[in-house]
């Protein structure tokens, strides 16, 4: 029958921040099958997938065993990596994982304080933390998966910051377009945009609260 393996899962101190200094965890349980064997790709070593899993040795070798080519198999042991066992098919309980909320430090344009917050999904925060696909069989051991960063670089975050100022100050030059409420619209989107790099220069960019973009003609 499959595991009921009690196992701690390492919270990062913010999400998207690979830094575990405080040391946070979230006690899960692990309830798949001891014995995992998974296929790994011969010259990067990512883990492709699982081909079969059994709760004893004897029952996956009398599983299936197909290999795809450029290939090797191996077998993982939940009981000794059970994260990653956990990570490759899901099969782990979390119970309820508390959400994450931080004060930015700054406020609105009514005067109240920004904050920001994260939904940790109960039963599939591993997946929150960790790239998708990413677990390795590298030197005959088990490696655990890459870190999830957020997806939108800061560069990236601000190429599109400055393109949404061309934007604003391309139509606010079609002065004959827009009502004096829509020009105001856009002028106050603007000068949000131009004060974000001195507003927020503390503030991850993924964590920064939008007003809402203003209607173009």
């Amino acid at each position: 029958m499959p595991m009921n393996k009690s196992f701690n899962i390492a919270i990062p101190n913010k999400p998207y921040v690979e830094d575990f200094s405080e040391n946070k965890v979230q006690a899960a349980t692990y309830t798949g099958h001891r014995y995992l064997k998974v296929q790994y790709h011969n010259d990067t070593k990512y883990i492709a997938n699982i081909i079969n899993e059994a709760d004893s040795m004897e029952d996956l070798e009398a599983g299936p065993s197909a290999v795809m080519e450029g290939h090797t198999s191996t077998v993982i042991d939940a009981d000794s990596d059970t994260l990653v066992a956990a990570y490759l098919n899901n099969q782990y309980d979390t119970g309820e994982v508390a959400d994450y909320s931080e004060d930015l430090g700054t406020t609105d344009a009514n005067g109240d304080a920004e904050t920001w917050e994260y939904v940790w999904n109960d039963n599939g925060v591993i997946h929150q933390i960790y790239l998708q696909g990413t677990a390795k069989f590298e030197n005959n051991a088990v490696v655990a998966p890459e870190f999830r960063s957020h997806a939108i670089t800061r560069d990236s975050f601000n190429e599109t910051v400055t393109n949404q100022i061309d934007q604003c100050t391309a139509e606010l030059a079609r002065d004959d377009v827009y009502t004096d409420e829509e020009k105001t619209a856009i002028t106050t989107y603007k000068t949000f945009l131009e004060g974000i790099s001195t507003k927020y220069a503390a503030v991850d960019h993924w964590k920064i609260p939008f007003p809402q973009f203003p209607d173009f003609k």
